[in-house]
């Protein structure tokens, strides 16, 4: 009997620890597939918006969308606080912005902000067309209300306006002919704009100029009206919060000028050091508390970039008008590239084989850079405010050029060979491809739709109403902000047709890019940063 009962012990045993071998290569397998990826730069690590760490996520969404985890403090954005997106590394979230307020003042000024408030938009129509629209506006029957007015409205706008210049102006133009002979006459706020910013020592300073100017009576008066008693004031702004709770853990503050929503950069980090650009410089701080290493003066254009930084190999890049690459221990200037010029588009880096350039996108065309010297290598027609996507030795474009429109391209040594693209007329076309699959999804301007990546095959396309901010995909679901920001989209990445999986109300920002970890998206809204959980399994990970 003794010796029955050690046998069944010693088996016992044997179970055990077969059983504990079994767990942890269970273990080991799930790990190897769900591993916690941070999000250290704008569109994540790989700067590709592809999220890989494996967690799934929800099949559908209720109506109510994904469960809200929490919400930050009050963080301003928009004129007050620009679009820029969050990082989210090591349990901590990261955002910075230009932190923008209205200071009460005698001084009085004539700004971008206030040009937008009486209603101005730089046109690019002929004069005649100007003219033509001015006269329809005035004779507009006052008794012609409601939804004759818009219908009335609508027709004018197709009637008189190509496909691109309804896009582009046609809601604006509508606007303007609800108001009637109550919007300030175009040619009056178009002379203001052309005489660029103003600033007056006071009240009697300003209605003085306004009243000298060659404009209406009228126009004087609105001008007038709209500009407050107060002047804008602005400080760069980064704070750091605790990514399970949204509680500000720090929060640095340096001396800055007003950009409006223009400045709208999203930082990076790495080992430990947050980079930065503000509104007149570009920062390095410690990740950990905040603490300023260095500091370097952007060019003066007169606003701040939209531009996100990037880092490799020890340098700091930027586009503030032009390429710039910095020292990331010392913040001092390396080169400047004055071929690339713009400052809403992302540079990114393109390392294949033995080639690495910096690969960016500028006004008219799309340029590589050697990153360590700061030459052209070459460039190709294209460019606009939305940032190229690459994988391998394909890179694909969405462009403001609407000959060129969504685009692809192996890039060789000599430089990028185009393959196929669709043109297409946008009013924006700022969004930023993603590449998943062997697949290209655009989710920006009027569409979403998925393109076979080596033959440029259309597999669908879906109208939407969509906005400028880059889509996310994880877990083989793609996630997007449709209506400015308004509407939080999941949309199944299947080739075979377009399949909404969920969509809810949320009024988040129409700018800032999603960002998903460990199953969470973090999103950027009118006055805060909140956190919803997409998971499937909520606590496995």
């Amino acid at each position: 009997m003794p010796l029955v009962l050690r046998v069944g012990f010693r088996d016992g045993i044997f179970s055990l620890l077969m059983n504990r071998v079994f767990i942890s290569i269970l273990l080991g397998a799930i790990t190897s597939t769900v591993v916690a990826v941070d999000w250290n730069q704008w569109r994540g690590n790989d700067r590709n918006g592809v999220v890989k760490d494996g967690i799934p996520l929800l099949n559908y969404w209720k109506d109510d969308g994904p469960k809200l985890l929490w919400r930050s403090e009050t963080i301003p954005s928009g004129d007050n606080g620009g679009h820029g997106s969050v990082l989210v590394e090591g349990g901590k979230a990261y955002i910075s912005l230009v932190w923008h307020d209205d200071k009460p003042s005698e001084n009085r000024e004539i700004n971008d902000l206030i040009l937008r408030k009486i209603g101005y938009r730089n046109l690019s129509f002929s004069k005649q067309l100007i003219v033509k629209m001015e006269k329809a506006r005035e004779s507009i029957n006052p008794r012609l209300r409601g939804h004759k007015l818009n219908d009335w409205a609508e027709q004018w706008v197709s009637n008189n306006l190509s496909q691109e210049q309804s896009k582009r102006n046609g809601s604006w133009i509508i606007g303007r002919f609800k108001k009637g002979r109550a919007a300030i006459p175009y040619t009056d706020m178009h002379y203001i704009a052309q005489k660029g910013n103003q600033s007056f020592l006071n009240d009697e300073a300003l209605k003085k100029w306004v009243e000298s100017q060659p404009i209406a009576s009228f126009s004087k008066r609105q001008i007038i009206k709209a500009i407050p008693n107060t002047v804008r004031v602005a400080k760069d702004v980064i704070l750091c919060l605790e990514s399970s709770t949204g509680k500000t853990l720090w929060k640095t503050e340096a001396p800055g000028e007003p950009t409006g929503r223009k400045s709208s950069s999203t930082p990076c980090i790495f080992r430990g050091r947050l980079f930065v650009a503000g509104s007149t410089h570009i920062y390095c701080v410690n990740a950990v508390n905040g603490k300023q290493i260095w500091s370097a003066p952007l060019p003066k254009r007169g606003k701040g970039p939209a531009s996100s930084v990037l880092f490799h190999d020890e340098k700091v890049f930027l586009i503030a008008g032009k390429l710039i690459a910095y020292d990331s221990k010392t913040g001092n200037q390396i080169w400047v590239n004055d071929d690339v010029r713009s400052s809403s588009s992302s540079p990114l880096i393109w390392a294949h084989q033995k080639n690495k350039w910096i690969i960016c996108s500028e006004r008219k065309a799309y340029v590589a850079v050697n990153p360590d010297t700061g030459d052209t290598l070459w460039r190709t027609i294209g460019g606009g405010d939305s940032s190229p996507t690459v994988s391998s030795d394909w890179m694909v474009v969405y462009s403001k050029d609407k000959s060129i429109g969504l685009a692809a391209y192996r890039l060789t040594k000599e430089g990028a060979n185009l393959i196929w693209n669709i043109p297409m007329a946008e009013r924006r076309a700022q969004s930023s491809p993603l590449i998943y699959g062997g697949h290209v999804y655009l989710a920006g301007g009027d569409w979403q739709m998925c393109v076979e990546l080596t033959t440029g095959k259309l597999r669908w396309k879906e109208s939407r109403q969509s906005t400028i901010t880059s889509p996310v995909i994880a877990d083989g679901k793609l996630i997007t902000l449709e209506k400015k920001g308004s509407d939080l989209v999941m949309v199944d990445t299947n080739i075979k047709a377009y399949r909404q999986l969920g969509k809810t109300r949320i009024k988040a920002m129409w700018c800032p890019s999603p960002v998903i970890v460990d199953g969470k998206l973090y999103l950027r809204m009118k006055d805060n940063i909140s956190c919803y959980d997409l998971r499937a399994e909520p606590g496995v990970q």
